[in-house]
């Protein structure tokens, strides 16, 4: 796993999500990896110091993923939008954990 950036900062519930749907809650000093997807709930956000020296605000209820847009140096980065696929993701997971907090 390629290190990409950490935490500075969060609030409620920030988490990471690996390509493989891994899942795990975020806090100030976290590192965070390529490909991974940051997912703010509503009310919660993070700050992010990224490796190329940059920094990235997830505002609340959003999502972006650390892939090469976000993280090259060569052209800045972008504004941390997702993909369709990892946005399909975040919600099949986030309906996995509704459903399983229901039974």
């Amino acid at each position: 796993m390629e290190l990409v950036g950490s935490i500075i900062a969060a609030s409620g519930r920030v988490t990471a999500v690996t390509e493989a749907g891994i899942a795990r809650e975020l806090r100030a000093g976290d590192a965070l990896y390529a490909d991974e997807m940051l997912v703010a709930a509503i009310n919660s956000g993070a700050s992010v110091r990224l490796t190329n020296g940059s920094k990235l605000e997830l505002a609340p209820g959003t999502v972006a993923v650390l892939d090469s847009d976000v993280c090259d140096s060569d052209d800045g980065p972008d504004n941390g939008s997702a993909r369709l696929r990892d946005v399909q993701l975040v919600l099949r997971l986030a309906d996995r954990d509704v459903r399983g907090a229901a039974a």
